[in-house]
Protein backbone atom coordinates (compact mmCIF):
# COMPACT_ATOMS: atom_id res chain seq x y z
CA UNK A 1 0.00 0.00 0.00
CA UNK A 2 2.91 2.33 0.78
CA UNK A 3 4.25 1.85 -2.75
CA UNK A 4 0.89 2.69 -4.35
CA UNK A 5 0.44 5.83 -2.26
CA UNK A 6 3.99 6.97 -2.98
CA UNK A 7 3.58 6.44 -6.74
CA UNK A 8 0.25 8.32 -6.83
CA UNK A 9 1.66 11.17 -4.77
CA UNK A 10 4.72 11.49 -6.99
CA UNK A 11 2.68 11.33 -10.21
CA UNK A 12 0.22 13.95 -8.94
CA UNK A 13 3.12 16.12 -7.86
CA UNK A 14 4.66 15.82 -11.33
CA UNK A 15 1.40 16.94 -12.89
CA UNK A 16 0.93 19.81 -10.43
CA UNK A 17 4.46 21.16 -10.70
CA UNK A 18 4.34 21.53 -14.47
CA UNK A 19 0.62 22.13 -15.16
CA UNK A 20 0.70 25.93 -15.34
CA UNK A 21 3.77 26.20 -17.55
CA UNK A 22 2.53 23.35 -19.78
CA UNK A 23 -0.85 25.03 -20.24
CA UNK A 24 0.88 28.25 -21.27
CA UNK A 25 3.17 26.42 -23.69
CA UNK A 26 0.26 24.55 -25.31
CA UNK A 27 -1.70 27.78 -25.75
CA UNK A 28 1.33 29.52 -27.28
CA UNK A 29 2.04 26.65 -29.66
CA UNK A 30 -1.52 26.67 -30.97
CA UNK A 31 -1.49 30.48 -31.23
CA UNK A 32 1.64 30.31 -33.36
CA UNK A 33 -0.11 27.73 -35.53
CA UNK A 34 -3.09 30.03 -36.01
CA UNK A 35 -0.84 33.05 -36.54
CA UNK A 36 0.55 31.39 -39.66
CA UNK A 37 -2.95 31.41 -41.13
CA UNK A 38 -4.40 34.66 -39.84
CA UNK A 39 -2.40 37.81 -39.11
CA UNK A 40 -2.99 40.07 -36.16
CA UNK A 41 -3.45 39.45 -32.42
CA UNK A 42 -7.21 40.05 -32.42
CA UNK A 43 -8.03 37.63 -35.23
CA UNK A 44 -5.68 35.04 -33.72
CA UNK A 45 -7.37 35.15 -30.30
CA UNK A 46 -10.86 35.06 -31.79
CA UNK A 47 -9.90 32.25 -34.17
CA UNK A 48 -8.32 30.32 -31.29
CA UNK A 49 -11.48 30.52 -29.17
CA UNK A 50 -13.75 29.72 -32.13
CA UNK A 51 -11.65 26.73 -33.17
CA UNK A 52 -11.48 25.40 -29.62
CA UNK A 53 -15.28 25.59 -29.43
CA UNK A 54 -16.09 24.11 -32.85
CA UNK A 55 -13.17 21.93 -33.96
CA UNK A 56 -12.58 18.52 -32.40
CA UNK A 57 -9.28 18.36 -34.31
CA UNK A 58 -8.06 21.58 -32.68
CA UNK A 59 -9.07 20.45 -29.19
CA UNK A 60 -7.36 17.07 -29.58
CA UNK A 61 -4.09 18.63 -30.71
CA UNK A 62 -4.28 21.29 -27.99
CA UNK A 63 -4.56 18.65 -25.27
CA UNK A 64 -1.76 16.67 -26.91
CA UNK A 65 0.49 19.76 -26.96
CA UNK A 66 -0.47 20.48 -23.34
CA UNK A 67 0.50 17.00 -22.19
CA UNK A 68 3.73 16.92 -24.20
CA UNK A 69 4.64 20.26 -22.62
CA UNK A 70 4.14 18.77 -19.17
CA UNK A 71 6.41 15.85 -20.05
CA UNK A 72 9.12 18.13 -21.46
CA UNK A 73 9.06 20.41 -18.42
CA UNK A 74 9.40 17.39 -16.19
CA UNK A 75 12.27 15.86 -18.15
CA UNK A 76 14.48 18.56 -19.72
CA UNK A 77 13.02 22.08 -19.51
CA UNK A 78 13.17 22.58 -15.74
CA UNK A 79 16.33 20.67 -14.89
CA UNK A 80 19.43 22.04 -13.28
CA UNK A 81 22.68 21.52 -15.22
CA UNK A 82 24.26 18.25 -14.09
CA UNK A 83 27.96 17.67 -13.77
CA UNK A 84 28.14 14.36 -15.66
CA UNK A 85 25.09 13.07 -17.57
CA UNK A 86 26.71 9.60 -17.87
CA UNK A 87 26.89 8.95 -14.13
CA UNK A 88 24.06 6.38 -14.14
CA UNK A 89 23.73 4.99 -17.66
CA UNK A 90 22.23 1.67 -16.54
CA UNK A 91 19.86 3.42 -14.17
CA UNK A 92 18.08 1.91 -11.19
CA UNK A 93 15.90 -1.09 -11.98
CA UNK A 94 14.51 -1.97 -8.56
CA UNK A 95 11.94 -0.39 -6.27
CA UNK A 96 14.50 0.57 -3.63
CA UNK A 97 17.71 2.59 -3.83
CA UNK A 98 20.00 2.93 -0.82
CA UNK A 99 17.17 1.73 1.37
CA UNK A 100 14.68 4.33 0.05
CA UNK A 101 11.62 3.67 -2.08
CA UNK A 102 12.38 4.50 -5.74
CA UNK A 103 9.35 5.13 -7.98
CA UNK A 104 10.74 7.11 -10.92
CA UNK A 105 10.58 4.10 -13.28
CA UNK A 106 6.91 3.51 -12.58
CA UNK A 107 6.23 7.24 -12.83
CA UNK A 108 7.76 7.25 -16.31
CA UNK A 109 5.62 4.28 -17.30
CA UNK A 110 2.44 5.90 -15.99
CA UNK A 111 3.20 9.27 -17.63
CA UNK A 112 3.85 7.77 -21.07
CA UNK A 113 0.60 5.81 -21.09
CA UNK A 114 -1.77 8.82 -21.48
CA UNK A 115 0.77 10.43 -23.82
CA UNK A 116 0.31 7.61 -26.33
CA UNK A 117 -3.49 7.61 -25.85
CA UNK A 118 -3.64 11.36 -26.58
CA UNK A 119 -1.33 11.02 -29.57
CA UNK A 120 -3.44 8.28 -31.19
CA UNK A 121 -6.62 10.16 -30.32
CA UNK A 122 -5.32 13.32 -32.00
CA UNK A 123 -4.59 11.42 -35.23
CA UNK A 124 -7.71 9.23 -35.20
CA UNK A 125 -9.72 11.31 -37.65
CA UNK A 126 -7.09 10.96 -40.36
CA UNK A 127 -5.39 7.63 -39.61
CA UNK A 128 -8.28 5.64 -38.03
CA UNK A 129 -6.10 3.80 -35.52
CA UNK A 130 -9.11 2.07 -33.97
CA UNK A 131 -9.68 0.16 -37.19
CA UNK A 132 -6.06 -1.00 -37.55
CA UNK A 133 -4.82 -4.37 -36.34
CA UNK A 134 -3.34 -4.67 -32.85
CA UNK A 135 0.05 -5.49 -34.43
CA UNK A 136 0.06 -2.22 -36.40
CA UNK A 137 -0.90 -0.19 -33.32
CA UNK A 138 1.74 -1.88 -31.15
CA UNK A 139 4.49 -1.33 -33.71
CA UNK A 140 3.50 2.32 -34.11
CA UNK A 141 3.26 2.82 -30.32
CA UNK A 142 6.70 1.25 -29.87
CA UNK A 143 8.31 3.43 -32.54
CA UNK A 144 6.79 6.67 -31.27
CA UNK A 145 7.40 6.10 -27.55
CA UNK A 146 10.92 4.76 -28.11
CA UNK A 147 12.00 7.58 -30.44
CA UNK A 148 10.39 10.28 -28.29
CA UNK A 149 12.04 8.87 -25.17
CA UNK A 150 15.34 8.53 -27.01
CA UNK A 151 15.09 12.19 -28.02
CA UNK A 152 14.57 13.19 -24.38
CA UNK A 153 17.51 11.08 -23.19
CA UNK A 154 19.88 12.44 -25.84
CA UNK A 155 18.75 16.00 -25.04
CA UNK A 156 19.67 15.36 -21.42
CA UNK A 157 22.98 13.91 -22.54
CA UNK A 158 24.07 16.65 -24.93
CA UNK A 159 22.69 19.65 -23.01
CA UNK A 160 23.61 18.21 -19.58
CA UNK A 161 20.05 18.58 -18.35
CA UNK A 162 19.87 15.19 -16.68
CA UNK A 163 21.32 11.72 -16.73
CA UNK A 164 21.08 9.38 -19.69
CA UNK A 165 19.47 6.22 -18.28
CA UNK A 166 18.49 3.01 -20.05
CA UNK A 167 15.81 2.43 -17.44
CA UNK A 168 14.04 5.63 -18.53
CA UNK A 169 14.18 4.48 -22.14
CA UNK A 170 12.76 1.07 -21.22
CA UNK A 171 9.94 2.17 -18.94
CA UNK A 172 8.92 5.07 -21.20
CA UNK A 173 8.61 2.65 -24.11
CA UNK A 174 6.61 0.15 -22.04
CA UNK A 175 4.28 2.96 -20.99
CA UNK A 176 3.77 3.94 -24.63
CA UNK A 177 3.00 0.33 -25.58
CA UNK A 178 0.44 0.05 -22.78
CA UNK A 179 -1.12 3.34 -23.93
CA UNK A 180 -1.45 2.00 -27.48
CA UNK A 181 -3.09 -1.19 -26.20
CA UNK A 182 -5.43 0.84 -24.01
CA UNK A 183 -6.50 3.12 -26.88
CA UNK A 184 -6.99 0.25 -29.35
CA UNK A 185 -8.67 -2.12 -26.91
CA UNK A 186 -11.03 0.23 -25.08
CA UNK A 187 -13.23 1.02 -28.08
CA UNK A 188 -13.34 -2.61 -29.21
CA UNK A 189 -14.18 -3.84 -25.72
CA UNK A 190 -16.93 -1.22 -25.48
CA UNK A 191 -18.42 -2.33 -28.80
CA UNK A 192 -18.32 -6.01 -27.79
CA UNK A 193 -20.00 -5.31 -24.45
CA UNK A 194 -22.56 -3.14 -26.23
CA UNK A 195 -23.28 -5.91 -28.75
CA UNK A 196 -23.59 -8.49 -25.97
CA UNK A 197 -26.05 -6.29 -24.09
CA UNK A 198 -28.10 -5.82 -27.23
CA UNK A 199 -28.17 -9.52 -27.99
CA UNK A 200 -28.98 -10.43 -24.40
CA UNK A 201 -31.76 -7.90 -23.97
CA UNK A 202 -32.93 -7.55 -27.56
CA UNK A 203 -32.51 -3.77 -27.31
CA UNK A 204 -31.49 -1.43 -30.10
CA UNK A 205 -29.88 1.10 -27.78
CA UNK A 206 -26.41 2.16 -26.82
CA UNK A 207 -26.05 1.21 -23.13
CA UNK A 208 -23.71 4.12 -22.38
CA UNK A 209 -26.29 6.82 -23.24
CA UNK A 210 -29.51 8.07 -21.78
CA UNK A 211 -32.74 7.84 -23.74
CA UNK A 212 -32.49 11.54 -24.68
CA UNK A 213 -28.94 11.10 -25.98
CA UNK A 214 -29.97 7.97 -27.88
CA UNK A 215 -32.78 9.89 -29.52
CA UNK A 216 -30.42 12.69 -30.53
CA UNK A 217 -27.88 10.26 -31.96
CA UNK A 218 -30.22 8.13 -34.03
CA UNK A 219 -33.02 10.56 -34.72
CA UNK A 220 -36.58 10.54 -33.44
CA UNK A 221 -38.01 8.60 -36.34
CA UNK A 222 -38.91 4.97 -36.82
CA UNK A 223 -39.43 3.93 -40.42
CA UNK A 224 -42.73 2.15 -39.90
CA UNK A 225 -44.10 4.36 -37.16
CA UNK A 226 -43.16 7.68 -38.75
CA UNK A 227 -43.08 7.37 -42.56
CA UNK A 228 -42.24 11.02 -43.05
CA UNK A 229 -38.79 10.50 -41.51
CA UNK A 230 -38.71 14.25 -40.83
CA UNK A 231 -35.42 14.35 -38.96
CA UNK A 232 -32.91 17.15 -39.30
CA UNK A 233 -29.27 16.44 -40.00
CA UNK A 234 -28.27 17.83 -36.62
CA UNK A 235 -30.43 15.18 -34.95
CA UNK A 236 -28.97 12.52 -37.19
CA UNK A 237 -25.44 13.55 -36.30
CA UNK A 238 -26.08 13.66 -32.53
CA UNK A 239 -23.44 15.15 -30.25
CA UNK A 240 -20.87 15.19 -33.06
CA UNK A 241 -22.95 17.56 -35.16
CA UNK A 242 -21.19 20.52 -36.71
CA UNK A 243 -24.07 22.99 -37.06
CA UNK A 244 -21.81 25.98 -37.68
CA UNK A 245 -19.48 25.29 -40.62
CA UNK A 246 -15.92 26.54 -40.25
CA UNK A 247 -14.68 29.54 -42.17
CA UNK A 248 -11.82 27.75 -43.91
CA UNK A 249 -13.14 26.29 -47.23
CA UNK A 250 -11.17 23.06 -46.89
CA UNK A 251 -12.26 22.51 -43.29
CA UNK A 252 -15.82 23.44 -44.23
CA UNK A 253 -15.94 20.77 -46.95
CA UNK A 254 -14.28 18.21 -44.68
CA UNK A 255 -16.97 18.86 -42.07
CA UNK A 256 -19.64 18.45 -44.74
CA UNK A 257 -18.15 15.15 -45.90
CA UNK A 258 -18.22 13.86 -42.34
CA UNK A 259 -21.84 14.99 -41.95
CA UNK A 260 -22.79 13.28 -45.23
CA UNK A 261 -21.21 10.01 -44.12
CA UNK A 262 -22.90 10.19 -40.73
CA UNK A 263 -26.31 10.79 -42.30
CA UNK A 264 -25.87 7.86 -44.71
CA UNK A 265 -24.91 5.56 -41.85
CA UNK A 266 -28.01 6.68 -39.98
CA UNK A 267 -30.22 5.84 -42.96
CA UNK A 268 -28.47 2.48 -43.24
CA UNK A 269 -29.49 1.54 -39.71
CA UNK A 270 -33.14 2.03 -40.65
CA UNK A 271 -32.65 0.08 -43.86
CA UNK A 272 -31.35 -2.92 -41.89
CA UNK A 273 -34.39 -2.85 -39.60
CA UNK A 274 -36.87 -2.58 -42.50
CA UNK A 275 -39.06 -5.53 -43.48
CA UNK A 276 -40.97 -4.61 -46.65
CA UNK A 277 -44.38 -6.21 -47.04
CA UNK A 278 -46.14 -6.83 -50.38
CA UNK A 279 -48.20 -3.69 -49.85
CA UNK A 280 -45.01 -1.60 -49.74
CA UNK A 281 -43.68 -2.89 -53.07
CA UNK A 282 -44.63 -1.01 -56.23
CA UNK A 283 -44.06 -1.89 -59.88
CA UNK A 284 -42.23 0.68 -61.99
CA UNK A 285 -41.99 0.84 -65.76
CA UNK A 286 -40.61 -2.38 -67.24
CA UNK A 287 -40.54 -6.03 -66.21
CA UNK A 288 -39.24 -6.81 -62.71
CA UNK A 289 -38.55 -3.13 -61.98
CA UNK A 290 -39.59 -2.41 -58.41
CA UNK A 291 -39.64 0.32 -55.83
CA UNK A 292 -40.54 0.04 -52.17
CA UNK A 293 -41.84 2.61 -49.70
CA UNK A 294 -38.44 2.41 -48.02
CA UNK A 295 -36.66 3.52 -51.22
CA UNK A 296 -38.77 6.67 -51.27
CA UNK A 297 -38.59 7.38 -47.55
CA UNK A 298 -34.81 6.97 -47.39
CA UNK A 299 -34.43 9.26 -50.41
CA UNK A 300 -36.66 11.89 -48.79
CA UNK A 301 -34.65 11.63 -45.59
CA UNK A 302 -31.33 12.00 -47.40
CA UNK A 303 -32.47 14.93 -49.53
CA UNK A 304 -33.71 16.80 -46.46
CA UNK A 305 -30.49 16.13 -44.59
CA UNK A 306 -28.21 16.99 -47.50
CA UNK A 307 -30.17 20.23 -48.06
CA UNK A 308 -29.13 21.32 -44.57
CA UNK A 309 -25.52 20.19 -44.99
CA UNK A 310 -25.09 21.81 -48.42
CA UNK A 311 -27.81 24.44 -48.97
CA UNK A 312 -28.70 25.06 -52.61
CA UNK A 313 -27.52 21.68 -53.87
CA UNK A 314 -29.49 19.89 -56.60
CA UNK A 315 -30.53 16.24 -56.45
CA UNK A 316 -30.58 13.47 -59.04
CA UNK A 317 -32.23 10.53 -57.29
CA UNK A 318 -33.71 7.27 -58.49
CA UNK A 319 -37.17 7.67 -56.95
CA UNK A 320 -39.88 10.18 -57.71
CA UNK A 321 -39.93 12.23 -54.49
CA UNK A 322 -40.04 15.88 -53.55
CA UNK A 323 -36.72 17.62 -54.03
CA UNK A 324 -35.55 15.24 -56.76
CA UNK A 325 -34.86 17.11 -60.01
CA UNK A 326 -33.71 13.95 -61.82
CA UNK A 327 -31.70 14.34 -65.03
CA UNK A 328 -32.59 18.07 -65.05
CA UNK A 329 -30.64 18.65 -61.84
CA UNK A 330 -28.47 21.73 -62.21
CA UNK A 331 -26.44 23.58 -59.64
CA UNK A 332 -22.94 24.18 -58.37
CA UNK A 333 -23.27 20.99 -56.33
CA UNK A 334 -25.36 17.96 -57.30
CA UNK A 335 -26.04 14.83 -55.25
CA UNK A 336 -26.60 11.54 -57.10
CA UNK A 337 -28.67 9.32 -54.82
CA UNK A 338 -29.64 5.68 -55.07
CA UNK A 339 -31.41 5.16 -51.72
CA UNK A 340 -31.39 1.35 -52.04
CA UNK A 341 -29.19 -0.01 -54.80
CA UNK A 342 -30.29 -3.61 -55.12
CA UNK A 343 -34.01 -3.20 -54.46
CA UNK A 344 -34.90 -6.72 -55.60
CA UNK A 345 -32.33 -8.12 -53.16
CA UNK A 346 -33.82 -5.87 -50.47
CA UNK A 347 -37.37 -7.09 -51.19
CA UNK A 348 -36.36 -10.72 -50.70
CA UNK A 349 -34.18 -10.11 -47.62
CA UNK A 350 -31.07 -11.01 -49.61
CA UNK A 351 -28.85 -8.68 -47.55
CA UNK A 352 -26.83 -7.44 -50.51
CA UNK A 353 -28.02 -3.87 -51.03
CA UNK A 354 -26.49 -0.49 -50.32
CA UNK A 355 -27.02 3.25 -50.13
CA UNK A 356 -25.09 5.07 -52.85
CA UNK A 357 -24.48 8.83 -52.78
CA UNK A 358 -22.21 10.72 -55.16
CA UNK A 359 -21.43 14.44 -55.04
CA UNK A 360 -20.53 16.47 -58.12
CA UNK A 361 -19.18 20.01 -58.30
CA UNK A 362 -19.89 21.77 -61.58
CA UNK A 363 -20.61 18.43 -63.30
CA UNK A 364 -17.44 16.76 -62.06
CA UNK A 365 -17.65 14.00 -59.47
CA UNK A 366 -15.72 14.99 -56.34
CA UNK A 367 -16.89 12.51 -53.70
CA UNK A 368 -18.53 9.11 -53.39
CA UNK A 369 -20.13 7.24 -50.47
CA UNK A 370 -21.38 3.65 -50.75
CA UNK A 371 -22.64 2.02 -47.56
CA UNK A 372 -23.41 -1.70 -47.20
CA UNK A 373 -25.28 -1.58 -43.86
CA UNK A 374 -25.79 -5.33 -43.47
CA UNK A 375 -22.07 -5.88 -42.95
CA UNK A 376 -21.20 -2.29 -41.95
CA UNK A 377 -18.92 -1.56 -44.90
CA UNK A 378 -18.55 2.12 -45.76
CA UNK A 379 -16.67 3.01 -48.93
CA UNK A 380 -15.65 6.67 -49.08
CA UNK A 381 -13.61 8.54 -51.66
CA UNK A 382 -12.78 12.25 -51.97
CA UNK A 383 -11.28 13.33 -55.27
CA UNK A 384 -7.52 13.61 -54.89
CA UNK A 385 -7.48 12.08 -51.40
CA UNK A 386 -7.86 8.38 -52.14
CA UNK A 387 -10.45 5.68 -51.45
CA UNK A 388 -11.18 4.17 -48.06
CA UNK A 389 -13.06 1.16 -46.75
CA UNK A 390 -14.07 1.69 -43.12
CA UNK A 391 -11.29 4.23 -42.79
CA UNK A 392 -8.55 2.06 -44.28
CA UNK A 393 -6.94 3.20 -47.55
CA UNK A 394 -7.61 0.80 -50.42
CA UNK A 395 -5.58 0.29 -53.60
CA UNK A 396 -6.41 -2.24 -56.28
CA UNK A 397 -3.72 -4.47 -57.75
CA UNK A 398 -3.58 -4.35 -61.55
CA UNK A 399 -4.73 -7.92 -62.12
CA UNK A 400 -5.94 -9.36 -65.42
CA UNK A 401 -9.24 -11.17 -65.94
CA UNK A 402 -7.52 -14.53 -65.54
CA UNK A 403 -6.26 -13.60 -62.08
CA UNK A 404 -9.55 -12.86 -60.35
CA UNK A 405 -13.35 -12.71 -60.23
CA UNK A 406 -15.52 -10.99 -62.86
CA UNK A 407 -18.85 -9.48 -61.82
CA UNK A 408 -21.60 -8.38 -64.17
CA UNK A 409 -25.09 -6.93 -63.87
CA UNK A 410 -28.27 -7.42 -65.86
CA UNK A 411 -31.94 -6.59 -65.27
CA UNK A 412 -35.13 -7.96 -66.78
CA UNK A 413 -36.52 -4.52 -67.63
CA UNK A 414 -33.54 -3.76 -69.89
CA UNK A 415 -32.76 -6.79 -72.03
CA UNK A 416 -31.42 -4.93 -75.06
CA UNK A 417 -28.07 -6.44 -76.01
CA UNK A 418 -28.43 -9.26 -73.51
CA UNK A 419 -27.11 -11.87 -75.97
CA UNK A 420 -24.03 -9.76 -76.53
CA UNK A 421 -23.46 -9.37 -72.78
CA UNK A 422 -23.91 -13.08 -72.09
CA UNK A 423 -21.42 -14.01 -74.84
CA UNK A 424 -18.88 -11.73 -73.19
CA UNK A 425 -19.72 -13.13 -69.74
CA UNK A 426 -19.32 -16.68 -71.07
CA UNK A 427 -15.85 -15.82 -72.36
CA UNK A 428 -15.04 -14.18 -69.03
CA UNK A 429 -16.26 -17.28 -67.23
CA UNK A 430 -13.94 -19.46 -69.28
CA UNK A 431 -10.95 -17.14 -68.73
CA UNK A 432 -11.43 -15.96 -65.15
CA UNK A 433 -11.37 -17.69 -61.78
CA UNK A 434 -15.14 -17.23 -61.40
CA UNK A 435 -18.05 -14.91 -62.19
CA UNK A 436 -20.64 -13.19 -60.00
CA UNK A 437 -23.93 -11.36 -60.44
CA UNK A 438 -24.64 -9.66 -57.13
CA UNK A 439 -27.56 -7.42 -58.04
CA UNK A 440 -25.98 -4.12 -56.93
CA UNK A 441 -23.91 -2.17 -59.43
CA UNK A 442 -22.53 0.21 -56.79
CA UNK A 443 -21.27 -2.67 -54.65
CA UNK A 444 -19.91 -4.48 -57.71
CA UNK A 445 -17.81 -1.46 -58.66
CA UNK A 446 -16.70 -0.95 -55.06
CA UNK A 447 -15.67 -4.60 -54.88
CA UNK A 448 -13.47 -3.90 -57.89
CA UNK A 449 -11.98 -0.91 -56.04
CA UNK A 450 -11.16 -3.03 -52.98
CA UNK A 451 -9.74 -5.89 -55.07
CA UNK A 452 -12.50 -8.48 -54.62
CA UNK A 453 -13.38 -8.23 -58.33
CA UNK A 454 -11.11 -7.50 -61.26
CA UNK A 455 -13.88 -5.89 -63.30
CA UNK A 456 -17.60 -5.04 -63.30
CA UNK A 457 -19.72 -5.02 -66.51
CA UNK A 458 -23.24 -3.84 -67.27
CA UNK A 459 -24.91 -2.64 -70.47
CA UNK A 460 -27.25 0.02 -69.08
CA UNK A 461 -27.13 1.91 -65.81
CA UNK A 462 -28.29 5.31 -64.61
CA UNK A 463 -25.95 7.98 -63.19
CA UNK A 464 -27.18 7.43 -59.62
CA UNK A 465 -26.13 3.76 -59.94
CA UNK A 466 -22.46 4.46 -60.64
CA UNK A 467 -21.74 8.11 -59.76
CA UNK A 468 -20.49 7.43 -56.22
CA UNK A 469 -18.69 4.20 -57.08
CA UNK A 470 -16.91 5.82 -60.03
CA UNK A 471 -14.98 8.12 -57.68
CA UNK A 472 -14.21 5.25 -55.31
CA UNK A 473 -12.91 3.08 -58.15
CA UNK A 474 -10.82 5.79 -59.79
CA UNK A 475 -9.28 6.96 -56.51
CA UNK A 476 -8.30 3.34 -55.79
CA UNK A 477 -6.39 3.21 -59.08
CA UNK A 478 -9.08 1.70 -61.32
CA UNK A 479 -10.61 2.69 -64.65
CA UNK A 480 -14.29 3.20 -65.46
CA UNK A 481 -15.75 4.09 -68.87
CA UNK A 482 -18.51 3.12 -71.22
CA UNK A 483 -18.05 -0.07 -73.24
CA UNK A 484 -16.70 1.89 -76.21
CA UNK A 485 -14.13 3.61 -74.00
CA UNK A 486 -15.87 6.99 -73.86
CA UNK A 487 -16.34 8.74 -70.48
CA UNK A 488 -19.36 7.90 -68.35
CA UNK A 489 -22.23 10.38 -68.42
CA UNK A 490 -23.91 12.20 -65.53
CA UNK A 491 -27.23 13.28 -67.12
CA UNK A 492 -28.30 10.08 -68.84
CA UNK A 493 -27.70 6.36 -68.52
CA UNK A 494 -24.84 4.52 -70.17
CA UNK A 495 -22.98 1.21 -70.30
CA UNK A 496 -20.24 0.49 -67.78
CA UNK A 497 -16.88 -1.25 -67.64
CA UNK A 498 -15.02 -0.61 -64.40
CA UNK A 499 -12.05 -2.41 -62.90
CA UNK A 500 -8.29 -2.77 -62.97
CA UNK A 501 -6.55 -1.22 -66.00
CA UNK A 502 -5.66 -4.69 -67.36
CA UNK A 503 -9.11 -6.23 -66.84
CA UNK A 504 -10.80 -3.11 -68.22
CA UNK A 505 -8.75 -3.33 -71.42
CA UNK A 506 -9.41 -7.07 -71.81
CA UNK A 507 -13.15 -6.58 -71.27
CA UNK A 508 -13.33 -3.81 -73.87
CA UNK A 509 -11.56 -6.00 -76.37
CA UNK A 510 -13.96 -8.86 -75.66
CA UNK A 511 -16.99 -6.64 -76.28
CA UNK A 512 -15.50 -5.36 -79.55
CA UNK A 513 -14.52 -8.83 -80.71
CA UNK A 514 -17.88 -10.44 -79.97
CA UNK A 515 -20.06 -7.57 -81.22
CA UNK A 516 -19.63 -8.64 -84.86
CA UNK A 517 -20.94 -12.13 -84.06
CA UNK A 518 -24.19 -10.66 -82.73
CA UNK A 519 -24.64 -8.29 -85.67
Amino acid sequence: MEIVVKILADVLAAFYQTAGASLLLAALVMCVYMLGRKQGAGPVVRAWIRNFQTSAWFRRHFFLAFYVGMMLFRTILCRSIWGNPLDHVLGIWGLYNDGNLYTENLENLVLFLPFMVLLLWAGEEKEHFKEKSIQDVLILSFKISFLFSLGIEFSQLFFKLGTFQLTDLFFNTVGGLLGGIWYWGFDRARRKIEGAIRRFGGWDVTPWRSADEEQKSFGTYEMQENPSMDCSVSEAMGENATPEIKEDPKERMDARYRAIEHLIRDAGKKMVKARPSDAMVHQKEGLANFCTDYDMEIQRFLIRGFSEILPGAAFFGEEDTEGNAGAEAEGEFTFYIDPIDGTTNFMFDYHHSCISVGLAHKEKMIAGFVYHPYINEMYVAIRGKGSYLNGRRIYLADKSVTEGIVEFGCVRYNEAGIDWLFRVVKEMFQNSLSIRCGGSAALGLCRAASGSNTVYLELKLQPYDYAAASVILEEAGGVITQIDGSPITLHEGCSIIGGTPKAWKESREAFERLQSKIE
